[in-house]
This record gives C-alpha cells, sequence and structure tokens, in this order.
C-alpha cells in the first residue's frame, strides 16, 4: 500500500515537473495528517530529488491546542534534522484589521511567511490534496464561477507546488499509519462553522453516500480538464484580442466589424481582457456587466454604460470604447435611517435594520452586511464620499482615511467615489473593506443595526 501510494506521488511529480534535482522546498507544516506525511515524504526521498527542506509552521493565536502544535512540529523537525521556521500572528485581530474574513487573513498570512523564507531559487510547498480539490470545485460552482475557477488548485502555480492533489485523504492517513507517522488533529476540521467544513463533513458524504460513491476521484480528474480547456480558451482569447482591440489613449477600442464575428462566449472574454488592459482589478466584473457592454454593440452610437472602478463603455460608430470616465459628479451625501435608501450615484440599495444580538453571527458576515453597536451612533448616519477630515479608528489607533487608503493601496482613481457609511466626521465602514473597531458588537452592546448593501441592476445610459 505505501509502496503504491509513493510511486503515485512521484508519477504526478513527473508529470507535473514540480521538483528538480537540487531545489530548495520551503514545507508548509501544521503539524496536520496531510502536512505530515508530505514533510515525511520529502524527508525520505531527500537524496532521491537531492533537496534542501525547511519546515516552515504558522502559529495563528487561535485555537488553544495551537501552542502544542507548534512544539510538535519543532521537535519532529529537529528529529529528522531539518531547520524550523515559526512564524506567529493574532488572525483574529488581523480579520478584524483588515476587514477580511479569519480563512482569508490566515491565507495571506501563510504564503506571507513562505515568501519570506524563498528565494529566486526556492519552491513553496503545501499539503492540498484531492479532497480540499474536490471540495474547492464544489464551493466555487456553488458561488458561481467560470472555466478557470472550475479548474481548481493547480499543481503548480509560480514557484507554489503540491504534489499531494493526486491522493485522496483517505490515501493520507492509510500512509500515515503503515509508517506510525503521528500527527495532530484540529478539531475545528469536525465542526460546521466554516463554509468549507460543510461541505466536507456534510455535503460531499451525502454525495457519496446517495449519488456518487467516486465523487472526489471525479471532480480532481475533471479540474485537470478544466484548466486544460481554460489554457485552450485562454490562447484563443489572446488570437482574437489582438485582431480587434487596441489602445487609443487611455482607452482601450474594440472593432466591431471583427468583433462581432465571434462567439458571444468569446466576446465575453475579449471584453474582459480589454477591461484588464486598463491596469485595473476585474474581481467585481460580473458576467452582467460584460452582458451589458456587449449589448451595446445593439444599440446606437452614443449609448453607454457604467461599471464599477469609474470604467465606462460607449458606442462610438462602429468602435466599443471602454476607459476611465467621471459618469456622474462623485461626490454625494445622504443621510440614512431605518428602512431602505436607493443610493443612486453608487448604484445601490442600503437598508438598515434593528436586529436582536442574540440572532446574528459575525462570523458569518458577508462581505456588504455588517453589524454595529447601534448606541455608539453620535449623531446622523450618512452615506457619502470622502471628507478631508475624514478618520477610522482600527486596533492600531486613529488613522486617517487617507492614510488608510494609502496603506491598502487603494487606486487614486477610486477613492473620490468609495462608499463610506459615516458618523460625523469618523468613518463606521469603507464598504467592502474596514470597520471602525469603535462600532463593533461586544458583550455591552444593548441594540445592534445591521447594514446590508445590495448592488442595482445596471441601467442602460444611467451614466
Amino acid at each position: 500500500m505505501s509502496k503504491t501510494i509513493e510511486n503515485k506521488v512521484k508519477n504526478f511529480i513527473r508529470e507535473y515537473n514540480l521538483i528538480q534535482n537540487g531545489d530548495n522546498l520551503v514545507v508548509g507544516v501544521s503539524g496536520g495528517a496531510d502536512s505530515m506525511m508530505l514533510l515525511h515524504f520529502l524527508y525520505e526521498h531527500q537524496a532521491y530529488y537531492d533537496i534542501h527542506i525547511k519546515v516552515a509552521h504558522i502559529h495563528h493565536g487561535v485555537r488553544i491546542e495551537a501552542d502544542s502544535e507548534a512544539v510538535f512540529v519543532e521537535q519532529v523537525s529537529k528529529k529528522w534534522q531539518l531547520p524550523y521556521y515559526r512564524h506567529n500572528c493574532n488572525i483574529k485581530q488581523l480579520s478584524k484589521e483588515k476587514g477580511l474574513s479569519e480563512e482569508e487573513v490566515g491565507r495571506i498570512e501563510r504564503y506571507n511567511f513562505f515568501i519570506s523564507l524563498s528565494n529566486d531559487y526556492s519552491k513553496i510547498v503545501t499539503a492540498h490534496h484531492m479532497n480540499d480539490q474536490a471540495e474547492t470545485l464544489i464551493m466555487r460552482f456553488l458561488r458561481g464561477t467560470d472555466l478557470n475557477g472550475l479548474g481548481g488548485i493547480p499543481p503548480k502555480r509560480g514557484n507554489i507546488i503540491r504534489p499531494l492533489l493526486c491522493l485522496k485523504r483517505t490515501e493520507i492517513e492509510d500512509y500515515c499509519l503503515y509508517h506510525g507517522i503521528s500527527y495532530k488533529d484540529d478539531h475545528t476540521n469536525f465542526t460546521t462553522i466554516y463554509t468549507r467544513n460543510k461541505v466536507r463533513l456534510e455535503c460531499i458524504p451525502y454525495i457519496e453516500q446517495n449519488l456518487n460513491p467516486n465523487i472526489v476521484n471525479l471532480l480532481g480528474e475533471h479540474s485537470h480538464l478544466y484548466r486544460e480547456g481554460e489554457e485552450f480558451l485562454k490562447n484563443y482569447t489572446k488570437e482574437v484580442f489582438d485582431k480587434c482591440v487596441s489602445k487609443s489613449g487611455e482607452n482601450v477600442v474594440i472593432e466591431l466589424a471583427t468583433f462581432q464575428n465571434y462567439h458571444k462566449y468569446i466576446q465575453k472574454r475579449v471584453v474582459l481582457s480589454a477591461i484588464e488592459a486598463l491596469n485595473t482589478v476585474v474581481k467585481d466584473i460580473t458576467l452582467k456587466h460584460l452582458e451589458s457592454i456587449i449589448g451595446l454593440t445593439h444599440l446606437q452610437s452614443g449609448k453607454k454604460i457604467c461599471l464599477p472602478y469609474n470604467i465606462i463603455g460607449y458606442k462610438e460608430y462602429n468602435k466599443l470604447i471602454i476607459g476611465y470616465q467621471k459618469c456622474v459628479d462623485l461626490a454625494y451625501h445622504y443621510p440614512i435611517n431605518i428602512g431602505a435608501k436607493i443610493i443612486p450615484e453608487a448604484r445601490v440599495t442600503i437598508i438598515l435594520t434593528c436586529v436582536e444580538k442574540q440572532a446574528i453571527n459575525q462570523k458569518n458576515e458577508k462581505m456588504y452586511t455588517k453589524y454595529i453597536d447601534y448606541g455608539k451612533i453620535r449623531g446622523e448616519l450618512q452615506m457619502r464620499t470622502r471628507l478631508s477630515h475624514d478618520y477610522l479608528v482600527t486596533q492600531a489607533g486613529t488613522k486617517k482615511l487617507k492614510k488608510i487608503f494609502i496603506d491598502d493601496k487603494v487606486p487614486k482613481i477610486l477613492r473620490d467615489s468609495m462608499p463610506l457609511i459615516a458618523d460625523g466626521e469618523e468613518i463606521i465602514w469603507i464598504i467592502g473593506s474596514r470597520l471602525s473597531v469603535n462600532y463593533y458588537v461586544t458583550e455591552e452592546t444593548k441594540q445592534v443595526l445591521e447594514i446590508k448593501i445590495i448592488f442595482n441592476e445596471l441601467q442602460e445610459g444611467s451614466c
């Protein structure tokens, strides 16, 4: 059994050219079965691959067991004479400061630490396996994703490699049992407080028992097919892009005579590439946005569509032009009260609701839904754009809004249009980003205010 698993990993490493002789490997080791199996395999094959190993452990400062796990990984590293490096961080605190989920902050901290131990000749090795792949594909599919997203976790991305993607969790546990490898179970992996755990503990077992017992293998194999399909489409899209798209000053110009000859799916990819060519982020560009731009091709010249980040698309005779323009006067200021209010400049509806403190779970807050202490509000709540004296209170103290924008690397072109919830000059929430610590819901909170942002449908010619 062990030899079969080892050969499976070796063949996977060979197929994707993950490790070359002489590689320096920074191995992420949590102390769980997956990372301990990975570390043992690489340790046993040091001579075979002629590799140099660094053990990298993150102490997240969240669970009681974290101290013992760090000691455990350090002891194993010493036993196997491998250099051990540890990074301490407080994920809960960082999550509040950055306005991100604990999972996302944990991922950022991990990879920043791994990168700090790397150089141009290093590779970062993680213990993602086939079950992780299946969970990722299911989560992305349910949230809505494209073919690229269905490619899941790649075996190699830059200098990051994942040699265990060919193994199921059961195979990893069998390997550990055969070699007598000790490991530490993270008890939070067995609770359903996180979405991924719900998929792991409830969704996949249900599918295995009632629909397809081979679902993990199936999704692992299909992720490879999706990646191949995406690679083909990426190259083909570039060919089409080069034929019908050009730059004109700060704008991107799409020649409709050529563009309209291609399938609508390719048109969407070309439009997305055109937006990327503006050197902007595209994470908030949705299918609706792409379809709205393409819809201009059937309208008369002069019709316009506004997109996030002050991007505008408009038709000019036989061309589609995409660039940065001010669709409206960027500054706005609205008092907001309990109930719903449409903010036309931001193209959102804001809904304020008083809720029972016992009914909320701040860990499950969505990016565009926040809960604050209603009793902390001193004046009239406003939704507006920034003013010169605005500030926000972080865990580290009071900061000018301008300094926060600089620290968070918010592009200058976005700062004047960034929607804010304010109490006088104090910013409560930079929508989609940070929340003031002054307004956190605590044990002393008596009234809780739910703030929910709903993005309105694009309107043709809404500029």
